[in-house]
């Protein structure tokens, strides 16, 4: 079935007139990395993309706004992820490229209202820098922020087990169960990760200082968190 909210399945003339319309471009990011032994490495790709398929539903519908969403830009930024199996990274330099071009590309069929839909972690900060060039080269504003979950109230009011987002954990593993439970290995039930509690490394804890770390330092299995 045809899903008009995608960019990928409309023709020339359809984008066309989206543009005169002054429609909403929903670029979205995500990645393909381990989640622990029971998601798949797909997660961040694939409830991203869900989630940026029903924002653009719900603005067209809800709020008239027309908007669509490019293909997934699944392979980002998770150097981090690296050391488990299945993981894919661009560098941060190739990754700066390929969204700033991506960006460059919808700018270039006279669409001017472009926002990127972040819904992996590691991605944050290159966008960020990756915006400054996008701005400069279009001439106009590109908007990001990451996810599209609902209040941090909200969330914790949800959550059973933890107060938030955490990698592989219960948050993503509920969406997983909820949306593609195919998905999801039976072992979830199991799986007990990382601390919530993040250390950094030197043993400052709860320190403004900040740093790069990989995945293995944090957890053993790929997850942090109750699953």
């Amino acid at each position: 079935m045809k899903n008009i909210y995608r960019w990928d399945n409309l023709t020339r003339p359809e984008l066309e007139q989206l543009a005169r319309e002054d429609a909403i471009v929903i670029i979205h990011v995500g990645a393909i990395e381990q989640h622990g032994p029971h998601l798949p490495v797909g997660t961040d790709a694939i409830l991203g993309r869900d989630t940026a398929e029903a924002v653009a539903e719900r603005l067209s519908t809800q709020y008239g706004k027309r908007a669509i969403v490019t293909p997934t830009m699944a392979v980002a930024n998770s150097t981090h992820h690296m050391s488990f199996a299945g993981s894919m990274t661009l560098s941060p330099i190739t990754f700066l490229t390929v969204l700033t071009e991506i960006c460059e590309c919808v700018a270039a069929h006279g669409f001017r209202k472009l926002y990127i839909l972040n819904t992996h972690g590691g991605n944050r900060h290159p966008i960020q820098v990756a915006l400054i060039m996008i701005n400069e080269k279009l001439g106009f504003h590109v908007y990001t922020s990451q996810h599209v979950s609902g209040s941090e109230q909200e969330v914790y009011d949800i959550l059973e087990t933890q107060n938030g987002m955490a990698h592989g954990g219960e948050m993503e593993t509920a969406l997983m169960l909820y949306l593609h439970p195919e998905l999801v290995d039976p072992m979830y039930t199991h799986i007990k990760g990382g601390n919530l509690e993040k250390t950094v490394p030197g043993g400052i804890e709860n320190s403004h200082a900040s740093t790069f770390e990989r995945m293995e330092e944090l957890t053993e299995n790929g997850s942090i968190g109750n699953a």
